[in-house]
């Protein structure tokens, strides 16, 4: 579970507060007539910023999973597989006499999501032993119990997992899908069983937990969809009249988990033996953000309660806009950044929740501009509702009677995709990570 993060030493960089009359950079064309208020902009505020480690990350019942392992050369190896139920296309099913198995496959519908470069993957597909429960909460760190060997045909080669496009039919097009062979023996053993194990999907599944799907020795990542249906184990036989098939669906209804393994690489390596409550780095230089429940930005503004010193009661917060730029030192553009970061808070029960700032007209950005080659967020109902604790008047978790909450930026497909991004930090260059504050005075 995501826990609090407690006893971490903070590189603290000097505060200082410049003062001048705000540009369009900031900008103030949005902005009342400045004739009409007086306006002040504080663009050197001191920031706290450090790249933690994820604990874990709920990820059960989510519409698409991820298969593969990654390599991002500036953070390390993510791992992916997933967890889920198989269910009956529709119950009582009669295989008519003497039915005989004539093949089965696993055959997974890519999303079109591909992450990373390919190699070939010998996969892997496991069958659970305890049952997956649909209403219970699985996390990204879930570890399954499973029966020894695969289910998959000895003879099936490795396959890449890289989608090859979409499939255009005479009446559809839709988009390509991976299918591995399975055992045979496996096969054969359900068409004998017991009628009764397919009088419905609860006896169905106290037979048959569901599966567990990984793959070895490749590189690169696929998005597959798991919530639609399109996604079977599909079982053809014949019998003494006929010759057909019949699919195990994972549906809408089947419960289901993603889970990925991370080994941090470079400046991130010291974090692979420590404890989540342990494990950050210093985020002068560079901030990392790994999807996967891999890392994470933890933002404090130490002072920024001490400008109700200099502002008069009636100020307001114009504009507050977090900017973290790209790092583009040995940017590869095979790991291409995220399209949009997300801006959270941490409740008092160490929960995430949204900002102030998601409610608003104007929203919280956080999308990647590729000409600045930069990340902005508009956390302007943040900062007020900080700077309103002095005054007894709070929001949520900004309340006057508690610390301030740090914020943290993390990926916005967390649990869907594997994808890293290294950003400045907050001591390099003019163009750094900084918060420009408008604010009327």
């Amino acid at each position: 579970m995501i826990k609090k993060l407690s006893g971490l030493c903070f590189l603290t960089i000097a505060f200082l507060a410049g003062c001048k009359k705000p540009d369009s950079s900031v900008g103030i064309g949005n902005l009342p007539n400045e004739d009409m208020l007086s306006l002040v902009t504080f663009d050197t505020l001191s920031l706290e910023m450090i790249t933690v480690r994820e604990d874990s990350l709920k990820t059960d019942e989510l519409s698409s999973a991820v298969l593969g392992r990654v390599f991002h050369p500036r953070i390390g190896t993510v791992k992916a597989s997933f967890a889920t139920q198989l269910r009956l296309d529709y119950p009582n099913v009669d295989f008519g006499l003497n039915p005989v198995a004539d093949s089965i496959s696993l055959r997974l519908k890519y999303t079109g999501d591909a992450f990373g470069t390919f190699t070939p993957h010998q996969i892997i597909i496991r069958q659970l032993e305890d049952t997956l429960v649909l209403d219970s909460a699985y996390y990204s760190n879930f570890d399954p119990i499973v029966a020894p060997g695969s289910l998959v045909d000895p003879q099936q080669p490795p396959v890449s997992l890289k989608p090859s496009g979409q499939v255009i039919t005479s009446t559809d097009t839709t988009s390509s899908e991976l299918v591995v062979a399975m055992d045979m023996v496996f096969a054969q053993s359900l068409l004998d069983l017991d009628s009764s194990v397919y009088s419905s999907n609860d006896s169905w599944l106290r037979h048959f937990p569901g599966i567990v799907v990984s793959s070895t020795s490749g590189y690169g990542a696929c998005g597959i969809d798991i919530s639609s249906g399109s996604s079977v184990m599909r079982l053809h036989y014949h019998n003494d009249v006929d010759t057909t098939f019949f699919d195990y669906e994972i549906s809408p209804l089947s419960a289901r988990v993603n889970m990925f393994s991370h080994e941090f690489v470079s400046s991130l390596e010291d974090v692979n033996s420590l404890s989540p409550e342990e494990a950050f780095v210093p985020g002068g230089d560079l901030l990392y953000i790994m999807s996967g429940s891999g890392v994470k930005i933890k933002l404090d503004i130490p002072y920024i309660e001490s400008l109700n010193d200099s502002l008069s009661s009636d100020r307001a917060v114009l504009k507050a806009e977090l900017i973290i730029p790209l790092d583009e030192h040995y940017y590869d553009p095979r790991y291409p950044a995220h399209e949009q970061l997300f801006v959270v808070v941490e409740d008092e029960e160490g929960n995430f929740i949204s900002t102030p700032d998601q409610f608003g007209g104007i929203g919280i950005g956080g999308t990647f501009d590729s000409s600045t080659k930069e990340y902005k967020f508009n956390i302007s109902r943040t900062v007020q509702h900080i700077l309103n604790r002095g005054t007894g008047i709070g929001y949520g978790p900004f309340s006057p009677d508690e610390d301030v909450p740090p914020l943290y930026i993390v990926s916005s497909r967390a649990g869907i995709a594997i994808q890293g991004v290294v950003l400045k930090g907050t001591d390099v260059d003019e163009k750094r990570a900084r918060l420009v504050l408008t604010c009327s005075h």
